[in-house]
């Protein structure tokens, strides 16, 4: 029989005086209260906090509270998920990967259910395929940050090499690396990193959808920071996206303000989509068609601050944990979300669905 035990993130307040007759806990920052007035909650907790099996923590408390509704108390704890599973298989990580990613672990943990694994969720991720476009501003960020996660399998692409002005943010780099190519720089630096992690260092310029389509065969995320060509980049992402049906997450500064939004191909609309429902008329829309039309690419060197590089490069990390561990659904997906420097908020800018005759991902949604 399982193990039952309180999850160890979770703060019991000791009784006062005030409060006699209130449980009190805190978890993930919030405050949960529980009315006590007889002290069988007190009972019931005392006993998860020790961890016991579900019949051995059932026969003892009704022992001292048989009238008390002890299912109904387990299923609340459980719907708030206060309580974990301690026996689940911990072998699918050794014990170098269980103390390297123990927060990793605990965080995992606080979204999952009682009996959810919270090391396969980590292994999940360490045998993730992510590719990466763009080790600039935002793709050295996300690389360290992919590191940090733990994930093992990486491609990393960028044709650029290192300048002193690279220095304001991008951060695998030192002053040593100028005149370097970034992705061999980039793979060097992570390695030390993490050896465990197997790079595969493309040093390349996108100038098709073909090259995207061969860069990102068998990989399971994609991360565009790519911006060059700044608009046929995320035309060519999307068409060999869908094509493949990998989920990828695009993200870019843009001056003072951070987007990102993310597809999951067959499941949410892409980026087609997006462009479709934009009203005729509309600025947006405007902006679109001049761009496309005019083929503008560029090349003065746009505003960037590592402040605002590393809010994007956080939000766009924490997507790919939930579209790679399916811990939540999506936030970025059907929509465009902005960080905004001036006032520090993140806001929707743009949504948009799935359109069942979209050119580029329609066939995708049938193959479902």
């Amino acid at each position: 029989m399982p193990v039952i035990k309180l999850k160890t993130t979770v703060l019991m307040y000791p009784p006062s005086e005030k409060n006699r007759n209130k449980i009190i806990l805190r978890y993930n920052s919030e405050l949960i209260e529980f009315e006590d007035s007889v002290g069988d909650i007190t009972c019931l907790f005392e006993l998860l906090k020790s961890g016991h099996e579900y019949a051995d923590i059932q026969q003892i408390f009704l022992s001292s509270f048989p009238h008390s509704p002890f299912s109904e108390y387990m299923e609340t704890v459980d719907t708030l998920g206060l309580i974990e599973q301690t026996d689940v298989d911990s072998q699918v990580l050794s014990v170098y990967e269980k103390s390297r990613w123990s927060r990793n672990l605990e965080f995992f943990n606080t979204m999952l259910p009682c009996g959810g694994n919270k090391f396969d969720v980590q292994r999940q991720i360490m045998e993730s395929r992510v590719c990466l476009l763009g080790c600039g501003g935002l793709g050295s960020h996300i690389l360290f940050e992919l590191a940090a996660l733990g994930v093992e399998n990486i491609t990393i692409t960028d044709f650029d090499i290192i300048e002193l002005s690279n220095m304001n943010r991008q951060i695998l780099y030192k002053n040593s690396d100028i005149g370097k190519a970034k992705v061999m720089a980039a793979k060097e630096r992570i390695s030390e990193f993490n050896p465990a992690m197997r790079i595969t260092a493309k040093s390349l310029r996108i100038s098709s959808v073909q090259d995207i389509r061969n860069i990102i065969t068998e990989h399971d995320l994609v991360i565009c920071v790519a911006d060059k060509p700044r608009d046929k980049m995320v035309t060519w992402l999307n068409e060999a996206c869908c094509e493949q049906r990998i989920p990828f997450i695009n993200g870019g500064l843009d001056q003072r303000r951070a987007l990102f939004y993310s597809v999951i191909p067959g499941i949410t609309g892409c980026v087609e989509c997006w462009h479709s429902s934009v009203p005729e008329g509309s600025v947006q829309k405007q902006i679109i068609n001049t761009d496309l039309a005019t083929e503008k690419d560029y090349s003065v060197p746009a505003p960037a601050m590592s402040a605002l590089v590393s809010v994007a490069a956080g939000v766009m990390i924490s997507e790919a944990i939930k579209i790679l561990t399916g811990l939540q659904p999506p936030a970025l997906s059907n929509k465009s979300k902005c960080f905004l420097f001036d006032d520090l908020t993140i806001t929707e800018a743009e949504s948009w669905s799935l359109n069942p005759e979209c050119h580029c991902c329609s066939e995708t949604v049938k193959d479902i």
